[in-house]
């Protein structure tokens, strides 16, 4: 497929011009909700197009949102102005908040959502928003004008003829590019849900000059509530408190009547059912091409690769309120469906179970990420962007924040404003798009706690105080909420200053609260502050020594008692933070001429040449540039400052 401007795309037979906007977003799942929201709630005109409106935002595999390290990217998606959290809030069934036994810098909340509940909340607010349009068609060519020399967007051609005139475009399908459903030796044409695979963009993508790879992920089977005994497993109850996703409801109660999820296990039986059937195994015959997640694998790749783990948890979820539907978490199978039975039935309590849906793989095109600049625009081709799975990335959470980017730094480059680009210090968010854009991925990209290196600044508490004033200052935090988070913070940091001054007295009242959390008692007066830097206090159980504590929230209480309780901690990752910033101000010229550089190796010219990364740091993580082509870098950037040639390059 060669490249097509709007002129010859009009000439096309059936073609015709259906309207223009400043920005389409192809795909309507959570990267592309979260990017047309975005873009529309900034004041431009855009267009959101989707397969099929029945399945807005949906969720083809996992019915729930958060998780380690995904619940921090929620509560920042929402710090920042997005509606992932909002959404989840609403359609919650139980919530969770993992590794509570840890401390705080890995706590992440999850929720079990009401699927369709969620999609149609979602779908719903797409509809109510001013400047968003949302229509059902495929695209299936990307049109291009020449602008400086290279291919610039200047509209869409769907598969029914509409062309539609637009200045940038969102690249958000999924996993639907040339989507192939593979059951045992059943392949298909096919993208998740039984839907249909989008054919052409992919060839239009190649012919753009756009890197593509070949990824797989899948889905478990489904199963009939009915038609499981419940009596032989572990029942999992949701956490008595429900702590929302989104700030905007933080002090509302969001008790609701969850709903129990559940647990079994797989044993002997299950694996010598996969033994025996291996060969009957996609995954393992050769007819699965592309590459799968290492941190979700199959059910089959748990059993061949860890074959001394005698069991392997299954948690049985469910889908939603109105609805039999049961999802078997850790069952992810590309399996023919006999198999799947006898394995489903192998599990304790699901002897009678019968399948609604079949487990199955699923074959799709990405683009490679290294291919795109920290604002999520393709380097080769101007004013498009690309976020969520198609740049290699797994999980509903990770494309919702890569949308919300994409769409804020699109809006912004139609109104000539620098692009927003999060670094690492500051989020999650900024963590996934550096790892993406400057190490590239060869399997599905997953985020996870242990990839953020500052993750006791990044935590989910307080997501809040590190991006909402970057959302206001973008313009996606109204006036009410910002006064509302300017208050909070106001509150939390009195009450800080209070805990600093405030000083307990010994005595027998100060020891009987002391002993009763078996911590030592007190020889000479202490302040709050230093109690709670004893591991065995928090902020609730020294009330009884506390007759001035303020009315605080639980979430107030929460972020004073973190930050005097981890206050060193915090200042020595702060002080790692601003030696990582020392290296991110220094710039590199983005047209630098890497190998005319002296010392560079080989390889470094070469990658640096490739990704163009924007500072010292950033280039400083590109697998396969070493320290010493760092200092090579340093000298010359040095060697430019004495001819007054980078002063423009050290600062953002």
């Amino acid at each position: 497929m060669d490249m097509m401007n709007l002129a010859q795309a009009l000439d096309t037979p059936g073609a015709y011009l259906a309207g223009s906007y400043d920005l389409v977003v192809i795909g309507a799942g959570h990267a592309g909700c979260e990017a047309a929201l975005a873009s529309a709630r900034l004041g431009h005109p855009t267009l959101i197009l989707g397969m099929n409106l029945d399945t807005v935002a949906n969720m083809p595999c996992n019915p729930n949102i958060g998780g380690t390290a995904k619940g921090q990217l929620v509560r920042e998606i929402d710090a920042l102005g997005g509606e992932m959290g909002k959404a989840a809030d609403r359609a919650m069934i139980q919530f969770r908040m993992l590794n509570a036994s840890k401390g705080p810098a890995v706590l992440s909340p999850r929720a079990q959502i009401d699927r369709r509940q969620y999609q149609q909340d979602m779908k719903h607010t797409l509809e109510k928003q001013p400047n968003l349009d949302l229509r059902q068609g495929e695209a299936i060519m990307l049109l291009t004008e020449n602008e400086n020399g290279r291919p610039a967007i200047c509209g869409v051609l769907l598969r029914a003829g509409a062309i539609y005139r637009c200045q940038s475009v969102i690249l958000a399908t999924g996993t639907f590019l040339e989507g192939k459903i593979i059951i045992g030796d059943c392949q298909y044409s096919g993208g998740p849900d039984s839907q249909f695979a989008a054919h052409g963009l992919s060839d239009s993508m190649r012919a753009l000059g756009l890197p593509l790879m070949r990824f797989k992920t899948g889905t478990p089977t489904r199963i009939k509530r009915s038609s499981v005994d419940f009596s032989q497993l572990e029942k999992q109850d949701g956490d008595p408190i429900v702590q929302p996703f989104s700030y905007d409801n933080e002090n509302d109660d969001l008790a609701c009547d969850q709903l129990p999820c559940w647990l079994t296990w797989t044993n002997e039986r299950t694996r010598s059912i996969i033994e025996a059937n291996i060969d009957r195994s996609p995954l393992f015959s050769g007819s699965i091409e592309g590459v799968g997640p290492r941190y979700c694998p199959s059910i089959e790749d748990k059993i061949v690769k860890f074959p001394d783990k005698q069991r392997h948890q299954v948690f049985l979820e469910p889908m939603g309120r109105v609805t039999e539907e049961i999802y078997l978490q850790g069952m992810s199978s590309s399996m023919p469906e006999d198999v799947q039975l006898a394995m489903v039935r192998s599990l304790p309590g699901l002897q009678d179970a019968r399948i609604m849906r079949s487990a199955y793989a699923i074959e799709y095109d990405c683009l490679d990420p290294t291919a795109l600049s920290p604002a999520l625009e393709t380097l080769g081709v101007s004013r498009l962007y690309s976020a969520g799975q198609i740049n290699g990335t797994s999980g509903y959470e990770e494309a919702a924040a890569q949308g919300l980017v994409a769409g804020i730094n699109a809006a912004r480059q139609l109104r000539g404003q620098e692009a927003v680009i999060i670094d690492r210090s500051q989020a999650y968010i900024g963590v996934l798009i550096d790892d993406l854009v400057t190490k590239g991925t060869q399997e599905p990209y997953r985020m996870m706690t242990a990839r953020a290196e500052y993750r006791l600044l990044l935590r989910q508490d307080n997501a809040d105080a590190r991006l909402t004033p970057l959302g206001r200052s973008i313009g996606l935090i109204d006036d009410k909420r910002w006064a509302r988070f300017q208050q909070k913070q106001a509150r939390i940091e009195a009450e800080i200053s209070r805990c600093r001054t405030t000083r307990v007295k010994p005595g027998p009242r100060a020891d009987l609260v002391l002993e009763a959390r078996s911590s030592s008692p007190l020889r000479q007066p202490a302040s709050l502050a230093e109690l709670l830097r004893r591991p065995e206090l928090d902020y609730a159980c020294l009330e009884p020594l506390d007759e001035g504590r303020p009315n605080l929230a639980r979430a107030e209480q929460d972020a004073v008692m973190i930050a005097l309780k981890y206050e060193g901690y915090i200042r020595l990752e702060e002080e790692r933070i601003r030696q990582f910033r020392k290296l991110e101000l220094k710039r590199l010229p983005p047209d630098l001429d890497y190998q005319a550089i002296r010392g560079l190796r080989l390889e470094a010219r070469q990658k640096l040449a490739k990704l163009r990364p924007m500072s010292i740091g950033q280039a400083g993580r590109i697998s396969g540039v070493s320290p010493a082509d760092l200092s090579v870098l340093l000298v010359y950037l040095q060697t430019l400052s004495g001819r007054g040639g980078d002063s423009k390059h050290e600062s953002r």
